[in-house]
């Protein structure tokens, strides 16, 4: 019942104020200083959350506070890394490794406008190979 009753003064905050979610939300705020129904009603679905949250802050106390601090970077020691993470924070860092960097070309890159010959051909061999099986719509034709 007190559900239903709830969300009932929710709507009728909202008619109240015109649609106005903030004018409701204050509306509905000054209703519960006085409503107690209403206040179960709205925090009921939420209890069990707010109740674990309350018991996990009450046990962190000064603990959860030294926990939270996190302890100072260590330094990383360049010479026990392996040569992929080397040269990845390399290329990263904007270093360049072996003759290109993170974001740049492998090797030599054509003039805009050029098509290099292997591509040519691997075009060709692809418009063939969709040629020789031929379309639905040749296939309808004969």
């Amino acid at each position: 019942m007190s559900r239903e009753y709830a969300m009932s003064r929710v709507r009728d905050a909202l008619e109240k104020s015109d649609g106005n979610h903030l004018k409701a939300q204050r509306l509905l705020l000054q209703w519960l200083e006085k409503d107690q129904s209403l206040l179960f009603g709205l925090v009921a679905p939420h209890l069990q959350s707010i109740i674990s949250h309350a018991v996990n802050h009450a046990e962190g106390g000064a603990a959860a506070a030294a926990e939270k601090k996190a302890p100072p970077p260590k330094e990383i020691d360049a010479s026990k890394q392996d040569e992929f993470g080397t040269a990845l924070l390399k290329s990263l860092q904007g270093g360049r490794s072996e003759g290109f960097g993170f974001g740049q070309p492998q090797g030599n890159v054509g003039k805009p406008g050029t098509t290099s010959q292997q591509h040519i051909d691997t075009m060709r061999a692809l418009a063939g190979a969709g040629k020789s099986g031929g379309s639905s719509k040749e296939k309808k034709k004969t």
